[in-house]
């Protein structure tokens, strides 16, 4: 069953007021964003090494995006076309490479199959609270962060133990990290 408005006209209008009610949350997101490039930068500064220069400038620079996206959303300098269509679509391709590049600078060597399992959870549960998108798209891209976030995991684990890792191991590693994600989602 499936509620809806009676005339489809009335449907769309409320469908375009709901979106346009959630672009005001937009902003929220870009600060959830912007507060994990802080997180990056603290906790590169305090265990600070050498290896850790490039995970401290990724996040200086998605900062960087990130405010200037706020700025730009906050003050309405973008064409509403623009920010209404596309904003939402390049905040979640930023997020998603934030979230990738911490994967793969931060935990270089030592990949496990939770690696950043928690931040992409938190991520995928606010585009189901934030995004002004319907919720098809919303799940399409949460499904594409989620199946990529795995299988790049599965494969650099499979990688890096490939010797003394078998493959009821992998699976069941790669298995919790979905199942968690999965979790995440039917609870958005």
């Amino acid at each position: 069953m499936r509620l809806t408005f009676a005339p489809e006209s009335l449907e769309n209008l409320y469908q375009t007021y709901f979106r346009r009610q959630r672009h005001e949350t937009l902003l929220v997101l870009v600060v959830f964003a912007a507060l994990f490039d802080c997180y990056v930068i603290i906790m590169c500064a305090v265990v600070y090494t050498n290896d850790k220069l490039a995970s401290t400038l990724v996040a200086s620079i998605g900062l960087l995006a990130h405010v200037l996206l706020f700025i730009l959303c906050k003050y309405g300098l973008l064409p509403d076309r623009i920010s209404r269509k596309f904003v939402p679509y390049i905040l979640w391709i930023l997020i998603a490479a934030q979230i990738f590049s911490y994967l793969g600078l931060n935990f270089a060597n030592f990949h496990e199959a939770s690696d950043t399992v928690g931040w992409q959870a938190f991520f995928v549960f606010s585009f189901f609270i934030t995004l002004p998108l319907r919720l098809t798209p919303i799940v399409l891209i949460t499904t594409v962060s989620c199946g990529i976030h795995t299988l790049v995991l599965g494969v650099t684990i499979a990688q890096q133990q490939q010797d003394s890792l078998n493959g009821q191991t992998l699976l069941l590693q790669v298995g919790s990290a979905l199942l968690s994600l999965v979790g995440v989602i039917s609870v958005a």
